[in-house]
């Protein structure tokens, strides 16, 4: 079973790596997104001033029951199913529910289109792309801010989209995966501390925390290995010095890889200005960390 399970996720994201999402196809994540949005209008309304901070507490730990068990349980469901069914079945299933789980093509090509639009058309058609890649209208002015805001959130994704993802998926396999990614879309929705969710999302923000502070860390050390052990315009020594002091998951590594500072100065040393060409590197970057979890899975479904 053991050997069904990598060679499924070695599939997922084989699958992920050549074709990036289909979007014709049906993602179970958009409607986990829908019943997220509907269980905070539901739980939460709109008139939280009425409610105390104790009650919209209790709110968010029923938020967190009433999301994540649906979740798990017909993720279970269907893996049991398929794998009831034949081991191919689930093979095949645990490979669709890894190309799922995961976003390292799209975030490729989504960074590369914003450094290309810059290139092609200017700072305009740059920060157009950036805030559709980033799915935020604060990416900036110029070009060293737009550019910082796109390697940053580049850099976060592929912790949380990618490296994270495919730790929890060894482990836990697609039922582990789809938790994890709910927990992550619950965290961006109400998990951050503004006045909406300060409390409602209290409970959300601590388990997201709890539940990545190893894959965090695992892909924080993976990127520090891919900058300094892989091909690439990359500052090996610097990655594993930045990433040591500043301890921020992927980010930190990929702020001292490219000696530039991220998550607007906070992250990194500013050794020199963000330019759109910065983005060429930090995608690579990206692409080696996937690549290197491909050669993992490789190792272990070859001698384990």
């Amino acid at each position: 079973m053991f050997k069904y399970h990598i060679l499924a996720l070695l599939l997922g994201t084989i699958l992920d790596y050549v074709f990036g999402h289909i979007y014709s196809i049906y993602n179970p994540f958009d409607s986990i997104r829908k019943w997220i949005a509907f269980l905070d209008r539901a739980l939460l309304g709109d008139e939280i001033i009425l409610l105390e901070p104790s009650k919209q507490r209790s709110l968010g730990l029923w938020f967190v029951f009433l999301t994540l068990v649906p979740v798990f349980a017909v993720t279970t469901f269907f893996t049991m199913l398929c794998f009831e069914i034949s081991p191919v079945v689930g093979v095949i299933f645990e490979a669709f529910a890894t190309y799922l789980c995961i976003d390292g093509n799209r975030l490729f090509y989504g960074a590369r289109d914003v450094m290309n639009s810059y290139y092609g058309h200017g700072l305009h058609d740059m920060k157009s792309s950036a805030v559709q890649f980033s799915s935020t209208d604060e990416v900036g002015e110029d070009e060293a801010t737009i550019a910082q805001s796109t390697i940053t959130h580049l850099a976060n994704e592929a912790s949380d989209s990618v490296i994270s993802p495919i730790f929890i998926m060894f482990l836990f396999g697609p039922v582990g995966g789809f938790v994890y990614r709910t927990i992550d879309l619950m965290d961006r929705q109400v998990g951050h501390l503004d006045r909406r969710y300060t409390h409602f999302g209290f409970f959300t923000a601590k388990l997201n925390t709890i539940i990545d502070y190893i894959p965090g860390r695992f892909s924080g050390l993976l990127t520090v290995f891919a900058a300094r052990f892989s091909f690439g315009e990359f500052n090996g020594k610097n990655a594993r010095f930045i990433h040591f002091r500043d301890k921020n998951k992927a980010l930190s590594a990929f702020a001292g890889a490219l000696g530039i500072s991220l998550k607007d100065g906070q992250i990194g040393d500013a050794d020199k200005i963000p330019e759109a060409k910065d983005i060429r590197p930090a995608t690579k970057l990206m692409r080696n960390d996937f690549l290197i979890c491909q050669v993992i899975l490789v190792i272990f479904l070859l001698f384990f």
